[in-house]
C-alpha cells in the first residue's frame, strides 16, 4: 500500500478485509448493510454515504469487525474531512440517506419480502376497491324495487268487522248478517294472545330455582365481571348471566350442575356451604367443573 493510500480510511479497510480473505459481501452481513454501502466506505464515494458523523461510525464499525484499532481508521477519516475531501451533507440518519436507493438494496439482500409486500398491497388495494364499490353499485336497484312495487300494486283494505256487517246487510239475504258478525268474532278470538313469560322463583331463603326440583344450593361471590353459565344433566342451559364485581348470586335446584365460569379467578363458589377451590378447574381463567354428580 502506498503512503497516500495508507492514509485514506476507505483504503486501510479494504487493504485489511483482503488480507483476512473476507468479500465485501461478509462484512455487508456482518454489519446488517448493503453490499452497495461497503463499496462506498472503501472507494470513499462520499457522495453516495450518509453525513460525516454516521460515515464515521461505519469506519469504526467496519475495523472493530477486523479487530483492527478503530481510533487509527477515524483518525484518517478525520483527517480527510478537515481536508474537505467528505462532502457536507445533511445531518440526517443513515436510515433517511438511504431511503432514495433503499428499495433497491432492500431487493438485493431480500428480494422475497419485497415481493410478499408488493403483493398483499395490491391484494389490499383491490379489496378496499370492491368493499367501497361494490355496494354503491347495487345500492340504486334495492332501492328502487320497492318504488316500483307500490306504484304497480294497488294496497289492499282491510275492513273491520262493523265494515263487514255494513256491506252483509246491503249485499245478504235477511238473517246473514248476523252469521257473519258472530264469525267474524270468533275468528277474532281464535289469535292467541301473547302471555308474559313464567316469572323467577326463589326459595324462602331468597335463592333462585334454576330446576323444578331439587334443594343444593350455590352460591357465587364476584371481585370481577365474570359471565355464568350452567347446565344440567340432560346439557340444557338453566342459567346464563353476567354477573358484576361486588354481587353475590345464589342459587338452587337438583345436581348435576355444569358449571362454566368466564373469569374464575374473580369467583369464591361454595356448594351446599362448603368452599370449592376453583383454580384445579381453570384454565386461562375459564373455569369449568361439575358438582353433585
Amino acid at each position: 500500500m502506498s503512503d497516500a493510500a495508507a492514509t485514506k480510511p476507505g483504503a486501510i479497510v479494504r487493504a485489511l478485509r483482503e488480507a483476512r480473505g473476507l468479500t465485501r459481501q461478509d462484512i455487508a452481513d456482518s454489519l446488517n448493510l448493503s453490499v452497495r454501502v461497503i463499496e462506498d466506505v472503501e472507494t470513499e464515494n462520499w457522495a453516495n454515504l450518509p453525513a460525516p458523523a454516521f460515515t464515521r461510525g461505519y469506519f469504526r464499525a467496519y475495523a472493530k469487525l477486523l479487530d483492527m484499532n478503530a481510533d487509527e481508521v477515524t483518525k484518517a477519516f478525520d483527517a480527510a474531512v478537515a481536508r474537505g475531501d467528505v462532502a457536507k451533507t445533511d445531518e440526517t440518519s443513515p436510515f433517511h440517506r438511504r431511503q432514495g436507493r433503499g428499495v433497491a438494496d432492500l431487493m438485493q439482500k431480500h428480494p422475497g419480502a419485497v415481493l410478499t409486500s408488493a403483493v398483499g398491497g395490491v391484494i389490499c388495494a383491490v379489496l378496499i376497491v370492491l368493499w367501497t364499490v361494490w355496494p354503491a353499485a347495487k345500492a340504486p336497484a334495492a332501492a328502487a324495487a320497492p318504488v316500483v312495487a307500490d306504484a304497480a300494486m294497488p294496497k289492499p283494505s282491510v275492513a273491520t268487522p262493523a265494515q263487514t256487517a255494513d256491506a252483509n246487510d246491503s249485499t245478504a239475504p235477511a238473517g246473514a248478517t248476523t252469521k257473519t258478525v258472530v264469525a267474524a268474532a270468533a275468528n277474532t278470538a281464535s289469535v292467541p294472545a301473547l302471555q308474559p313469560g313464567p316469572a323467577e322463583q326463589h326459595d324462602d331463603h331468597g335463592a333462585r330455582r334454576i330446576t323444578n326440583s331439587g334443594d343444593d344450593r350455590l352460591k357465587f361471590s364476584f371481585t370481577q365481571d365474570c359471565w355464568v353459565e350452567i347446565k344440567d344433566a340432560q346439557g340444557g342451559s338453566v342459567y346464563s348471566d353476567l354477573s358484576k364485581s361486588g354481587e353475590t348470586l345464589e342459587l338452587v335446584g337438583r345436581p348435576p350442575f355444569h358449571i362454566l365460569l368466564g373469569n374464575a379467578p374473580a369467583v369464591t363458589l361454595a356448594f351446599n356451604g362448603e368452599r370449592i377451590a376453583l383454580s384445579p378447574h381453570t384454565r386461562n381463567n375459564v373455569g369449568t367443573l361439575v358438582l353433585g354428580q
